[in-house]
C-alpha cells in the first residue's frame, strides 16, 4: 500500500508540473486591441469562420482579405495544437471501424452506440471553437452538410468516423473528383443509402439517385429515371464487409449485374475494369466521374450557402455567379475555387451580408468563438 501511494503521488506531482504548460496552451486567448473593420470585411471574416475571435480580426485587418483566405487555405502549415489536445481523449476518432465497434460492443448488454456518436460530434463542436483552420473547419461542416449522413441509421454508428475522418476531412479543401470517388466507396454512405441490398436481379436506386439528384447533377440536372436505374446497375455489388474487416468496403462481384450500361449517354461497356471500383482507369471512374464532378448544380448550391440562403433576388444571385464563373466546374479543385469565390464574393456587398451561416444545420460554435468562451470538459450530446 505505500508503495502504491507513493507511485500515486509521484504521478500526481508530474501531472501538476505540467499543469501550468497545459494552461498556457489551452488557457483564454491573450488580450489583443480590437481591430475596427467595415461591414464588407467582417461579413467576409465572418463567412470564412465560426465567429472571428479578436487576434483574429488583428490578423486579417494586417494582411487583408486575400492574404488571409491564402493563410488559412494553407491549413496544413497552421499548428493547431490547442485544438489537438481538445481532442486527445475521443479515441474513437482514429479508429478503424471494426475497432469502434469492438469499443462500442458490450456483448450481453449490447452496443454503446453512445460514445462514437458523442465523440464525433463534441470533436466537430470543439474543432468549430477552437482550431485556428477556420475555412478548413467550415468547409469540412459545408461538406458534411452536402454529403448528408444521418449517424442515428443502424449501424453507421462505428461507420461515420471513418467517413467524417477519410472522406470529408481529407478532401475538404482538395479535388471534388475525389471526394465524390471517396463517398462512392465510404461504407457508412452505401448503408446510409442502402447500396449494400444494391444487386443484380434486383437493383436498388436509392444511392444512385442520391448521387445524382443531391451530390452531383442536381434536381434539374437533366437525367432520366432510366439514368438512374442504368447508374442503379453498375453500382451493384458495391458493398461493405459484415464479417472480418467488418465496416470495410468490398465490392462483391458475384453480385454485380454485368452488361452494358449507358448513363447520360456515357456508354459503360461489359468488363470488369468498366464497373468494378478496383481500377481508377475504368470507364465508370473516368467518364461519369468526371461528368458528374464537373456539374454546376454542386457549385451554385456552394456559392447560394457561402453568400446567403436569403438572397434579396434571384436575378441577383444569377448575376453574383455570372460574374463569378465558379471553377468548381473546371477545374474541381477546391483551394483556387474557394480563394477564388470568397474573394470575389465579397464585392456582392448586399447579397453577402444578408444571409446565413454557410450551413443550414444550427451550430452553437459561433457565439462561443466570438466572445471566446471555453468549452471545458462539458458533454455536448
Amino acid at each position: 500500500d505505500f508503495l502504491k501511494l507513493t507511485a500515486l503521488l509521484s504521478a500526481s506531482a508530474a501531472l501538476n508540473a505540467c499543469a501550468p504548460a497545459l494552461r498556457r496552451l489551452t488557457s483564454d486567448p491573450p488580450a489583443v486591441a480590437w481591430s475596427p473593420l467595415s461591414l464588407a470585411d467582417f461579413t467576409a471574416l465572418n463567412r470564412i469562420t465560426f465567429g472571428a475571435r479578436v487576434e483574429e480580426r488583428a490578423r486579417f485587418a494586417e494582411i487583408g482579405l486575400a492574404n488571409y483566405i491564402e493563410e488559412q487555405l494553407d491549413y496544413e502549415a497552421i499548428n493547431d495544437l490547442t485544438c489537438n489536445l481538445q481532442l486527445s481523449n475521443f479515441k474513437t476518432l482514429n479508429m478503424a471501424a471494426n475497432e469502434i465497434e469492438a469499443v462500442a460492443n458490450q456483448l450481453f448488454d449490447g452496443y454503446d452506440r453512445r460514445r462514437p456518436i458523442n465523440e464525433l460530434r463534441q470533436a466537430a463542436f470543439l474543432r468549430q471553437l477552437y482550431s485556428k483552420r477556420q475555412l478548413y473547419e467550415v468547409m469540412v461542416d459545408f461538406w458534411s452538410d452536402h454529403f448528408n449522413i444521418y449517424i442515428e441509421k443502424e449501424p453507421i454508428f462505428y461507420l461515420k468516423t471513418v467517413d467524417d475522418r477519410e472522406v470529408i476531412r481529407k478532401h475538404a479543401l482538395g479535388n471534388f473528383r475525389d471526394l465524390v470517388w471517396a463517398s462512392a466507396h465510404s461504407p457508412a454512405m452505401l448503408t446510409y443509402l442502402d447500396n449494400q441490398a444494391n444487386v443484380k436481379g434486383a437493383p436498388n436506386e436509392n444511392y444512385a439517385r442520391e448521387l445524382m439528384e443531391l451530390h452531383t447533377l442536381g434536381v434539374n440536372g437533366g437525367y432520366t429515371q432510366n439514368d438512374v436505374m442504368q447508374l442503379a446497375r453498375c453500382l451493384t455489388g458495391w458493398s461493405v464487409k459484415k464479417h472480418f474487416w467488418l465496416g470495410e468496403f468490398v465490392f462483391k462481384e458475384d453480385q454485380h449485374e454485368p452488361g452494358e450500361k449507358n448513363v447520360l449517354g456515357l456508354a459503360i461497356q461489359n468488363s470488369r475494369g468498366a464497373s468494378s471500383p478496383t481500377t481508377r482507369r475504368g470507364k465508370l471512374s473516368k467518364k461519369p466521374r468526371r461528368y458528374f464532378s464537373q456539374q454546376r448544380a454542386t457549385s451554385n448550391r456552394f456559392c447560394e450557402s457561402s453568400c446567403s440562403t436569403d438572397l434579396p433576388s434571384r436575378s441577383q444571385n444569377i448575376n453574383a455567379r455570372s460574374t463569378l464563373r465558379f471553377p468548381l466546374c473546371e477545374c474541381s479543385t477546391l483551394k483556387p475555387t474557394a480563394s477564388r469565390f470568397i474573394t470575389r464574393s465579397c464585392a456582392w456587398g448586399k447579397c453577402i451580408s444578408t444571409g446565413r451561416r454557410p450551413t443550414a444545420t444550427p451550430t452553437r460554435a459561433k457565439p462561443g468563438r466570438a466572445t471566446s468562451c471555453r468549452a471545458g470538459n462539458s458533454r455536448l450530446n
